[in-house]
């Protein structure tokens, strides 16, 4: 080889090296990417959760930045309004209050489908000072104290995660017994508990499973012959307790532990794979949970359209 083209060719071994290098060495770059905070102001269906932020006094950055990464459980539009909050009851809220709610859904780190393994069920640390909700995984998604994510509804973000519940998850303040009294279409299952001596085991957890309380609706004692509360004080104690043992019990269970199919303790006591719809010995027309995952300080009520019977 002619010594004239040696300095040619170091020269394209040097190039093609350098392109080689370039070619297998990651390239990084300092884009910060979308920011929690800004994607939940660009999304319309979250226009009543960002009314709760500002009402609450946390719209602003730093409320999803200091102390991070955090995972929101975000309610949308129709959530709210479903739970009875509008844009004016919103406005009437007690602030702190709606602080405690709204911190109740934001949990510490980056949770996703990508990011817990397999099935998945545990009781997780937010940012409400003392209580903890209860985050389940299974074949059908992630849930939050039962409420499913809405398909399409999460987004993994520069520096957290945002994830749109379908219902408002309320922190629990009050025991079973204590909400259960509060509601104007239990007070035939109020009375029945008071009678046969339930009540006591629906305030308290009895262990640390929490309790799991299937409440019937008024309507549904009328239907099996007491029309009204007298009925209750008068009838037979035991035609009384004999189906409580089917609608107090423990552990407690969320919706998303039915989603599939669940089998009670008992033969002829089963939840359909929906979740919601329960089929019972003794009850000829399938029971349907019309009020799911209400938490208490103590457990889970699911509010029920029959009183369970078996045979």
């Amino acid at each position: 080889m002619k010594m004239k083209y040696i300095p040619l060719l170091l020269c394209c071994l040097s190039f093609l090296l350098a392109v080689s290098c370039t070619k297998d060495k990651p390239v990084y770059t300092n884009g910060a990417g979308a920011s929690l905070f800004k994607a939940l102001l660009e999304k319309k269906e979250l226009s009543l959760y960002q009314a709760a932020l500002k009402r609450a006094g946390m719209l602003d950055a730093a409320t999803f930045a200091d102390g991070g990464p955090y995972t929101v459980f975000a309610p949308v539009d129709s959530a709210f309004i479903n739970a009875g909050l509008t844009l004016d009851s919103i406005n009437k809220y007690n602030p702190d209050s709606l602080a405690l709610v709204l911190k109740y859904g934001m949990l510490y780190g980056r949770i996703s489908s990508s990011t817990l393994i397999g099935f998945y069920s545990q009781d997780m640390l937010t940012r409400h000072p003392s209580l903890r909700p209860r985050l389940n995984k299974n074949y059908y998604g992630i849930f939050f104290n039962g409420i499913p994510l809405l398909p399409q509804g999460s987004s993994t973000l520069a520096d957290g995660v945002l994830h749109e519940l379908a219902r408002v998850p309320f922190p629990q303040s009050t025991n079973l017994m204590d909400w259960i009294r509060q509601q104007p279409d239990l007070t035939f299952f109020a009375a029945v508990l008071d009678r046969t001596g339930y009540a006591t085991q629906v305030a308290t957890a009895g262990d640390q499973r929490g309790r799991l309380v299937f409440a019937p609706v008024n309507d549904a004692y009328r239907k099996i012959g007491y029309v009204d509360l007298d009925a209750i004080y008068n009838a037979d104690l035991s035609l009384l307790q004999a189906p409580l043992q089917n609608m107090v019990r423990s552990p407690r269970l969320f919706t998303a532990d039915f989603i599939g199919g669940y089998s009670f303790w008992y033969d002829g006591f089963y939840v359909n794979a929906d979740g919601f719809t329960m089929f019972a010995s003794g009850n000829v027309a399938p029971i349907h949970i019309i009020q799911p995952d209400v938490m208490g300080t103590n457990g889970v009520l699911h509010v029920v359209d029959q009183v369970i019977l078996l045979r």
